[in-house]
């Protein structure tokens, strides 16, 4: 009997310290206008997300609204799930939040609503390890290496997902709260919610020594912040100066009412630093002039191609039967470009790559704009990986030929 006792002590004090290790770790309280959840943040698969989220969802971590303001305030706070995936049976797939609202007026008068990220993008950990399965968490985003501040929750599995989103977390409590927001009606064939679902607000938790030690600060997030600036008088002028620092993205504004602002973006740079310094009369400013930089630093060094002017990139379509797009950009903007296209084992096919392609930088992708003369418009998302030569994209082609339009997907290269 006492030996029965003493095994039966062991198998409790067994259990009670299985029990306390799947208590530690970093947990997202989710408290929303349907019900409350939590979610297991996995740090250690995905430190860069769950950095980025915790600093966010805490206030730790500066952001940037679409106007260039600063804010260091809880930002999932009073936000909303705008978004709700459905399968063609309109079965709830996901829930998307944390994006901040932005109005835009359409050259036919029509208003949109578009959400965007808190000021940066990051890049992503598709290949951690960890799949869609039911009730996990993962970071959304526009293309490869478009991490941000949105995210969304399966409430399936979904393993096409896999590889293209950077998961890093679980729900471990209230998933019927996350299966009933993914029930709600959605807005005709759209995927915004009829009625707002709200996220009242994300309290995070530290259990153990581990998640407490977990420094948000040194996972490679960008650092959104106000840039330093000197502003003097110099007899009749005004003397404005402001750092450029290396690996950096700028927004300069400038007011005279503090309600009207004139923006001027600076991008990307990543070269020397150095001091920028202007002089202004005096009587051109007014008795009252304002003058904000917003400014985002990157820990981890930007590694997006400046332009695609002079460059040959290669994909490798993921279709039926592999194709491979190699595209030559003639180092010249108002000189066409050339390509060559090979599907199967068919014979390769050259063309003309038609004057006005665009691109469009951010730190770790870049967009892609152009049209062929075999009647194809393409789009490319296209991450850029550090010391990595080839990486994923995404994109549209649009087949005027054949009146079609078809997402593509894969990998390239560029030289």
């Amino acid at each position: 009997m006492k030996r029965g006792v003493g095994w039966w002590l062991v198998a409790c004090a067994c259990a009670c310290a299985s029990a306390w290790g799947q208590t530690n770790g970093i947990f997202a309280d989710f408290s929303t206008s349907m019900g409350d959840f939590t979610v297991r943040l996995d740090e250690e698969r995905a430190p860069r997300a769950v950095a980025s989220f915790v600093g966010l969802a805490t206030g730790e971590k500066a952001w940037a609204d679409p106007q260039g303001n600063i804010w260091r305030k809880p930002f999932y706070e009073g936000s909303i799930f705008h978004r709700v995936v459905k399968d063609a049976g309109t079965n709830g797939i996901a829930i998307q939040g944390g994006g901040i609202p932005l109005l835009s007026t359409g050259t036919n008068g029509v208003v949109a609503t578009n959400f965007v990220n808190a000021g940066y993008d990051m890049l992503e950990s598709v290949a951690n390890g960890l799949a869609h399965s039911n009730g996990v968490i993962s970071m959304a985003n526009s293309g490869p290496n478009t991490d941000g501040s949105q995210f969304f929750i399966t409430a399936t599995n979904v393993p096409g997902w896999d590889g293209s989103y950077t998961v890093f977390g679980h729900v471990v409590a209230g998933m019927n709260v996350v299966a009933s927001i993914a029930a709600v009606a959605v807005q005709g064939a759209g995927s915004r919610p009829v009625e707002d679902v709200e996220l009242n607000r994300v309290e995070i938790r530290r259990e153990g020594a581990e998640a407490t030690d977990f420094n948000i600060a040194s996972q490679g997030v960008p650092v959104v912040e106000s840039g330093p600036m000197r502003c003097y008088a110099a007899g009749t002028n005004e003397v404005l100066e402001f750092e450029i620092a290396s690996q950096t993205e700028m927004l300069f504004r400038e007011s005279g009412d503090l309600q009207a602002w004139e923006n001027t973006e600076w991008g990307f740079y990543t070269g020397i630093p150095y001091t920028w310094t202007t002089s202004v009369a005096r009587a051109e400013l007014g008795t009252l002039y304002f003058f904000h930089l917003s400014r985002i630093r990157y820990p981890v060094p930007i590694t997006s191609p400046a332009s695609n002017r002079g460059r040959t990139f290669t994909f490798w379509w993921n279709t039926t039967s592999t194709t491979k797009y190699e595209a030559v950009f003639s180092a010249s903007a108002t000189n066409p470009g050339a390509y060559r296209v090979t599907s199967g084992t068919n014979v390769p096919v050259s063309g003309t790559l038609f004057i006005g392609d665009t691109w469009t930088r951010e730190p770790y992708s870049a967009r892609l704009y152009f049209f062929d003369d075999s009647g194809k418009e393409q789009t490319y998302s296209l991450g850029f990986n550090p010391g990595q030569a080839t990486n994923r994209f995404t994109g549209t082609v649009k087949d005027y030929m054949a009146s079609a339009t078809y997402l593509i997907d894969g990998v390239f290269t560029v030289e």
